[in-house]
């Protein structure tokens, strides 16, 4: 009798304890993707992060590279886990079209397991890529069509996504 009263004690108050947490939704991986103010950078990281998002389902946030900044600092102080660059032969680039901004990645993407998928994916996405059509993408753009609008029919129209 007595252990069962116990029991119904240590369950109520663990069903209290539990009822009472606060409740924390996850909502799967964010990248944060450093990219400029430019058009061209907006067209690459709408068409980036688009696709990444389709085939792999992680979600990415913007963080704006200031002008002037060195973008790889965002990489090394860990504020983004991609970031656009203008120019440079670097070891850690995942994506890189003919006159246009490298994307280089930090330590997340290529370190935690959650985000085993977005790499390739990015990879693929620059082997179907062509330079003219980004530029397409950046006159749309340039007309005054929204980058993410643009680049999603984009990617639809070719069935990337």
């Amino acid at each position: 009798m007595v252990v069962r009263t116990l029991s119904v004690i240590v369950a109520t108050v663990f069903l209290v304890a539990l009822v009472c947490a606060p409740v924390q939704a996850c909502f799967g991986p964010k990248l944060f993707v450093g990219a400029g103010t430019s058009v061209q950078d907006e067209a690459l990281f709408a068409l980036v992060t688009l696709y990444v998002q389709e085939k792999t389902g992680v979600e990415s946030t913007r963080v704006e590279i200031e002008a002037g900044q060195d973008p790889l600092t965002l990489l090394d102080g860990e504020k983004a886990d991609l970031v656009f660059v203008l120019s440079g032969a670097l070891d850690n680039t995942v994506f890189q079209i003919a006159g246009m901004p490298l994307l280089v990645t930090g330590k997340r993407p290529l370190e935690d397991l959650q985000f085993t998928t977005v790499l390739p994916a990015i990879r693929k996405l620059n082997r179907q890529l062509k330079k003219e059509d980004v530029e397409l993408l950046i006159n749309h753009i340039e007309t005054g069509d929204s980058p993410m609008i643009a680049a999603r029919k984009f990617l639809m129209e070719l069935r990337w996504i």
